[in-house]
Formats: C-alpha cells, structure tokens, sequence
C-alpha cells in the first residue's frame, strides 16, 4: 500500500508494535530469550553493549553468556511509535534498568540503592510474516547510577 494510513490503522500499528516492545523486555526479564528473540525481523540487528547482534542465533547465544544469578527488571517509558505505513514504522522509548547480582539465587526480594541506567532506545520496525517484528534497536546509555556497569 502507498500513502499514508488512516488514523485508526495508525493506532492499531502503533499498539501492536508498543505491545511487541513490552514483551521483548518482559521475554528479556524472564530469560526467555527464544521467545525474545523471535520478535526480531530475520535480518534484525540489535545494537547492544558495543556489539551488532544480527540474527536470532546471535541473539540467543550472546544472552545466554548473561550470569543467571541476575535479577534484571527493565521498565519501559515514554513510548512513541511513529507509522511511516503499513509495512513500516519507527520507535523511540527510554528503558530504566534495575538490577541485582548477588552471585547466587535470591529467594527474597533483592534490596538495592537505585536504578543501573537509564537507556534511550531508538529502532525500526517491520511487518514480517503479518507480525510486527523488530528490524533494528540500539540500547543508548542515557544515565548510569552509582557504579558504571
């Protein structure tokens, strides 16, 4: 299709993709990173810590080094998703990460000073398949709090 979309296709698009980037980062907080990584376009790219992840077995594969004594929660905000059309669109959110690595499994709640970073997460996505999927994010270091990570 050419042209712009209508306001309520618009809406629509921009819900599916906002409801796609909550489950990537619920997906990442839960180490479901199968799942996660099946919300990337087969040619997706994420940019992350310095490093180019294109393809879910990259994907999968760098997480899997994460330490699995972590308890990371990433809360996600100030979601904007801009509708180029139907095929296509663009997204902007901040992400607060909290996390805790005591180097065992915590059992109780972890207690913890104050939030790791701030992000500032620009990407594109894409329809593939008839899903949304992710084409291309980078994760930006906004803010780091306390100690760098």
């Amino acid at each position: 299709m050419t042209g712009t979309p209508t306001r309520e296709t618009a809406r629509a698009i921009e819900w599916d993709c906002a409801q796609a980037l909550t489950r990537f980062f619920n997906d990442f907080d839960r180490w479901r990173y199968e799942d996660m990584a099946d919300l990337f376009a087969p040619d997706g790219v994420w940019h992350r810590a310095g490093k180019a992840l294109q393809g879910r077995d990259v994907i999968v594969a760098e997480l899997n080094k994460r330490s699995r004594t972590q308890t990371v929660r990433h809360v996600i905000t100030n979601v904007q998703i801009d509708v180029k059309d139907e095929t296509s669109a663009g997204f902007l959110l901040y992400v607060t990460a909290y996390i805790h690595d005591s180097g065992a499994k915590v059992v109780d709640p972890p207690k913890i000073q104050m939030p790791a970073l701030l992000l500032v997460v620009p990407g594109q996505m894409a329809k593939w398949d008839g899903q949304w999927k992710i084409a291309s994010m980078s994760m930006n270091r906004e803010f780091v709090f306390g100690p760098a990570l």
